[in-house]
């Protein structure tokens, strides 16, 4: 190989001043790939595009990669001057310093890379794993921090600048981080990695960067873990620290009582028509001392009749009761029962007068009709049932409602009803907050949506609406005279195999036509792949139906032998009327069923002597009835939703409910089904179907979902969307279809 050379008696590896009197190494020579990406590895390098040269300031470690280069490349001729300054440095120590823990305190750990560990170090060091340990005294740190070839990582300086002050380094620090998102609680690990490890499982930390939310949430775990780990707190954090303990401590007495399982009656008792049980009592007084709340219990626990016990108590009138059209009678029977001398008026149609009374009751989509009437009656009280249905910021409904809550007195009550706050997201409490006037106590709507984004969200989340608004309990907790309910699942054979999987092939392979992540599309043109895929997924789910009828109707006929009445739900008509034509003597509650007839089906139902067989809609039927006379409910198909299914369950799960609940899901299967609390599901599925991959995903849709409304974390991942990724993967697990109720 030729020498490379830029002109004759010029050496490629020179010494020079730089421009601010220092001195630097240069290269130069003709370009050739290996010995530029040779160069490009010298620590602080420059190339001089001018002169066509690299350069670096003169120090050991670059001596230490100019002398590997040349070893390389001996064609490189360097300088007399640098082949001096490479003698020189050969004798000098070069090595890199980091800290580790051994038997239970905290080292220097030195890794030679050039020459000899300088003799007062190799004195006091002990040999380990190919590196020199030396313990962390002050001693040490001054002549680490003294030796040139020393390059101390950021963890060894942290714990040399404490020992030359006279200070015991602590296994780690805890600082602030103040950034964009708002002030985050980073540790910073000084000579124990372990530490570092444990901070990262804590609840909501970033195991990457070793931060937490400076949040009250976080507060107990936190201190636990300093104390455990002898951590030491940084002065600057100091103040922040003792403020979120502070917040905390103030915060635990108000997210005990949204727990609470009994208190003492409420002054007002007496004036109700029935009494309440202790946990109800405890509801009561939550929402009394909130003022504007969630009354968020699980389903069947009476939060109707916890509201209209609120309003009594507070005097709150005249009150206004939103509500879905469907329990309008169901509120003015219950204010009767509860309230027999409070005058009531239930409000239908857009026109007319609105007749003056104690509580008026109207459903959603007309309460922009009337809202500037009601608004005039000054209502010192609002009450929105199933208030998930106000998630939707752009919705009329929830524009409406919100400026009619915007009208309540200043000091009234505003109380939000829902066993399901959180049908799909977290984001969808805003609108709720904002009609109980408290997204401010959340920093606002963006910073609602900033501060919930990150690990652990659910949990933080669930504890603030604790905190600030939010009162839940669940059967198992205050009702251990409730039945728990039964979950198992039955797999059942389709009766059009060769259509159903005609259709599904054909889905498969419009799928893989269209892009996977549709996020990067225009919007307009996302939304129209969206919808166009609900509609195939949906066609799949119909045809699922209708392959499963003739089994899930035998089943049906093989149950009703028993002689116990069963509550079937299904969702598309065809599969309805299916039910009823197999079934004439069922009873029905159907979205084509008139209000009074539906009063009058739940009334003959629950009677002793009515009938066996009750065929629903779960959009219809799945709220704010009950039908305790049935200890059985079968699902002949699953909604995307994990909601719809719990509420339509808890039809017949409430107070009154003297036998166990087992909730049959005749559908199209596997057995991995998501936990319920105290749940046991039968689920029919058809082998292999969509049923199959839905009845997975909307278990881990639930889970997402009850980690926000009850402190449970878990994954999440859009169900649609789940549905599609499945269809596209192949191939997808089979279950054994079995034949009979089983």
């Amino acid at each position: 190989m030729t020498a490379l050379r830029l002109a004759p008696g010029r050496p490629n590896v020179e010494l020079r001043t730089a421009p601010d009197g220092g001195r630097e190494v240069v290269l130069a020579f003709p370009y050739r790939a290996d010995v530029v990406e040779a160069a490009r590895g010298i620590p602080g390098r420059r190339f001089d595009w001018d002169r066509r040269e690299w350069w670096a300031p003169v120090d050991e470690w670059v001596a230490l990669h100019v002398a590997a280069i040349l070893e390389r490349f001996p064609e490189l001729e360097p300088s007399d001057e640098v082949m001096a300054w490479l003698r020189d440095t050969e004798r000098r120590w070069l090595g890199l310093v980091s800290t580790a823990r051994h038997d239970g305190r905290g080292w220097f750990v030195c890794e030679t890379r050039g020459g000899t560990l300088p003799q007062e170090l190799a004195a006091v060091a002990t040999q380990r794993a190919g590196a020199h340990w030396l313990a962390l005294t002050r001693a040490v740190a001054d002549t680490l921090v003294d030796l040139p070839g020393a390059r101390l990582d950021g963890r060894a300086t942290g714990c040399a600048l404490r020992l030359q002050v006279d200070r015991e380094p602590p296994p780690a620090v805890l600082v602030v981080d103040h950034g964009v998102a708002g002030r985050r609680l980073r540790l910073d690990v000084l000579w124990d990695p372990g530490t570092g490890a444990a901070f990262g499982r804590l609840p909501g930390a970033d195991a990457r960067s070793r931060t937490l939310p400076a949040d009250p949430w976080m507060v107990e775990a936190l201190d636990a873990f300093l104390a455990a780990h002898g951590v030491e707190v940084d002065p600057g954090a100091v103040p922040v620290l003792d403020g979120l303990r502070a917040e905390a401590e103030a915060a635990a007495s108000a997210v005990r009582t949204s727990c609470a399982r009994e208190a003492e009656p409420i002054e007002a008792a007496g004036r109700l028509g029935g009494e309440l049980a202790p946990f109800q009592h405890a509801g009561v007084r939550y929402a009394l001392e909130r003022r504007r709340t969630f009354l968020a219990d699980e389903q069947g626990l009476g939060k109707t009749v916890q509201a209209l016990a609120a309003l009594e108590a507070d005097d709150a009138f005249p009150a206004v009761v939103v509500c879905p059209a469907s329990l309008k009678l169901n509120w003015e029977r219950e204010a009767a029962h509860w309230l027999a001398h409070r005058s009531r008026v239930v409000l239908s149609g857009r026109g007319g007068a609105v007749p003056a009374a104690d509580i008026t009751i109207l459903n959603y989509e007309i309460v922009d009709a009337h809202r500037e009437h009601l608004a005039l009656r000054r209502p010192r009280a609002l009450v929105v049932d199933e208030a998930h249905l106000v998630k939707n910021p752009r919705a009329k409904r929830t524009r409406a409602v919100r400026r009619l809550a915007e009208r309540v007195e200043r000091d009234g009550l505003r109380l939000a009803l829902t066993g399901t706050p959180v049908m799909n997201r977290a984001e969808e409490l805003v609108s709720q907050l904002r009609v109980l006037g408290r997204i401010e106590d959340f920093g606002g709507a963006t910073a609602f949506a900033r501060r919930f984004e990150g690990v652990g969200d659910e949990e933080r989340l669930h504890w603030h609406l604790r905190r600030h608004c939010f009162v839940r309990r669940l059967k198992k907790e205050v009702l251990p005279q409730l039945p728990a309910k039964r979950q198992t699942v039955v797999p059942v054979a389709l009766a059009n195999e060769d259509e159903y999987r005609l259709a599904e092939e054909d889905v498969i392979a419009w799928l893989h036509e269209q892009p996977l992540d549709l996020s990067e599309l225009e919007a307009s043109v996302a939304r129209a792949l969206r919808a166009e895929r609900l509609v195939q997924l949906n066609l799949l789910r119909r045809l699922a139906a209708r392959g499963k009828l003739p089994a899930a109707l035998s089943w049906i006929g093989d149950f009703l032998e028993s002689g116990e009445p069963l509550v079937v739900f299904a969702h598309h008509c065809e599969v309805q009327e299916a039910v009823r034509q197999r079934f004439p003597e069922a009873a029905h509650l159907l979205g084509r069923d008139p209000l009074p007839a539906r009063e009058e089906t739940v009334r003959a139902f629950q009677a002793q002597d009515g009938p066996q067989l009750l065929v629903c809609s779960p959009r219809v039927a799945g709220q704010g009835i009950t039908l305790t006379r049935a200890s059985n409910v079968a699902f002949l198909e699953l909604d995307w939703t994990p909601a719809v299914h719990d509420q339509a369950e808890d039809r017949c799960h409430r107070i009154g409910q003297h036998d166990a609940v087992t909730a049959w899901y005749l559908l199209a299967a596997d057995t991995r089904i998501g936990q319920h609390d105290a749940v046991t599901a039968w689920y029919l599925l058809a082998a292999d179907t969509i049923d199959e991959t839905m009845a997975q995903l909307i278990a881990r849709k639930r889970a997402r979902i009850g980690a926000v409304t009850d402190g449970r974390r878990a994954d999440d991942q859009a169900v649609v969307q789940a549905v599609v990724r499945d269809l596209r993967a192949r191939p997808r697990r089979h279950l054994r279809a079995v034949a009979g109720r089983g």
